[in-house]
């Protein structure tokens, strides 16, 4: 008989999809029975098809139900739980975590990882003090990197070191090599022109992100660079902000911000460098998309970044303007032989790492999963 597993998440957002087929693929599925289920919001029909589970459920729990004491929500899980008799349960985010540590309290499940993917999720001394108070042998916590598994371990009490690990998002190579557009095709969509040098980074226009600091880089080398151009994909609060900035360093036709643009993953290979100069970045799995699309990385030396990167690329200072400038420049000057010879150690940075097979090996030698 197969067991059954379930994996649970707040939402269907496109990120948390990629990341549920990732646990997803980790399970033989002759040996298991994988459940994902989404907490909240209505059935979606787009996030059923894309999601690879066997049994993909929509609980539709109004929003009100996963705030303060979640007791209907408890409840409605608590009742799946039993029915399913879960051999394993995978909980993405805090609230997600929060149920499933109170339906244990009532139901026996022999394994459950509770897993993170911000930094400071557990400071709260309210959620400290429950934490503690629900913590069974069978837990284990885990961070997206070890930046996030060491916050872990120095905001929970009463929880063993050996249960706070590292769960790295990884990257389907399989999935997403083959939906990357060429360079030529994916120039032609952006509506860029073959001939200039592309800086690209993609991220949401918020403060943690700090594409201000890019664009400062930008504003010093583009003097030096003339064929030099600066792409940033997505949308948020701070676009007024940024296209401000923009118009006041007279970079109007140098500096394009696209707006939000669907599986920008897509596009890039369009960039001849890829730069995130992040301010806070808890794993970065952007960089691992970068990589894999063979294109030279330029980042911030914070939180999750440097484990991410290894040696693959250059680390700058957060809000370094100069610093970012003068290795864009580096990057300007390159040969295409050079920056090839970059890319191609990335590209085999995240076969080795940050795939799914990667993913499996430690996954699978987690000491609950030896016996």
């Amino acid at each position: 008989m197969r067991k059954n597993i379930l994996i649970l998440g707040h939402n269907d957002a496109t990120q948390f999809i990629d990341i549920f087929n990732q646990y997803t693929r980790l399970f033989d599925p002759e040996k298991y029975c994988v459940t994902v289920a989404y907490l909240t919001g209505k059935e979606n029909q787009t996030s059923r098809e894309r999601t690879i589970a066997e049994d993909v459920i929509f609980l539709e729990i109004p929003k009100k139900d996963v705030r303060g004491f979640k007791v209907s929500a408890i409840k409605q899980l608590l009742k799946m739980t039993r029915e399913k008799n879960y051999e394993i349960v995978i909980c993405h985010r805090y609230k997600p975590i929060y149920i499933m540590m109170w339906v244990a309290q009532f139901h026996n499940i022999p394994a459950m990882f509770l897993v993170m993917h911000e930094l400071r999720t557990m400071k709260a001394f309210g959620r400290r003090l429950l934490a503690a108070a629900l913590w069974r042998k069978n837990m284990y916590f885990a961070g997206v990197s070890n930046a996030v598994r060491d916050d872990l371990r120095q905001s929970l009490w009463r929880i063993p070191q050996n249960h706070i690990v590292t769960l790295y998002n990884v990257i389907d190579t399989d999935l997403t090599e083959p939906e990357l557009l060429s360079r030529d095709k994916a120039r032609a969509a952006l509506h860029l022109n073959n001939d200039d040098f592309i800086f690209g980074s993609i991220g949401r226009l918020a403060r943690n992100k700090d594409q201000a600091t890019l664009i400062q880089a930008f504003n010093i080398i583009k003097p030096y660079c003339p064929n030099a151009k600066l792409v940033i994909m997505g949308e948020g609060e701070l676009e007024p902000q940024l296209r401000q900035q923009i118009q006041e360093c007279n970079l109007l036709n140098d500096v394009i911000l696209t707006g939000f643009i669907p599986s920008a993953v897509k596009y890039i290979k369009a960039f001849d460098s890829f730069v995130l100069p992040s301010i806070q970045e808890a794993f970065g799995r952007v960089l691992i998309e970068a990589m894999l699309a063979k294109c030279p990385i330029i980042a911030s030396r914070v939180n999750g970044i440097p484990e991410v990167m290894g040696d693959t690329g250059e680390l700058i200072n957060a809000k370094d303007s100069v610093g970012f400038a003068r290795a864009m420049q580096r990057i300007y000057n390159l040969t295409p032989e050079e920056r090839q010879q970059l890319a191609e150690i990335a590209y085999r940075h995240v076969y080795d790492n940050y795939s799914i097979p990667a993913f499996s090996r430690s996954f699978w030698e987690l000491p609950p999963l030896l016996v």
